[in-house]
């Protein structure tokens, strides 16, 4: 007995696999479109630094990252928004010789400028970011 195809199954794979094809490009670009992250980064003395701002609603969520080049130094860190501190203090690198800041700020409206500075505790050339949101 001769089997005859089904007719419309293959048409409707098509059909599905179309459609899963467009939600998968759909829900990618709405991704990247959602991810609205800005950074800057550079070198200073013999360490590298990274500045990085990322919307969050209504705030911003600020992150500075200091790549040094021992463990154990003492760094002062200051992150200003618009010329208004939002953290001053002392950090210590890391047994990765690493310096890594987090600050959540809830207020956007205060201004979408960030500058943040490391300063060897010890002497030596500041590290010192800005970046516009």
């Amino acid at each position: 007995m001769k089997r005859k195809p089904m007719r419309g199954t293959k048409p409707a794979l098509v059909v599905v696999a179309a459609l899963a094809l467009v939600a998968a490009v759909g829900t990618g670009t709405w991704a990247a479109m959602s991810d609205d992250e800005r950074f800057t980064s550079g070198a200073c003395d013999a360490s590298n630094y990274r500045l990085e701002a990322e919307t969050e609603g209504d705030a911003y969520e600020v992150s500075f990252e200091v790549q040094s080049s021992a463990p154990g130094e003492t760094w002062d860190v200051v992150i200003e928004q618009d010329g208004a501190p939002i953290l001053d203090g002392q950090r210590m690198t890391d047994e990765d010789a690493e310096i890594d800041v987090d600050v959540t700020v809830r207020d956007a409206a205060d201004g979408d400028e960030f500058t943040a500075t490391a300063t060897p505790s010890g002497g030596g050339e500041p590290c010192t970011a800005t970046l516009t949101r």
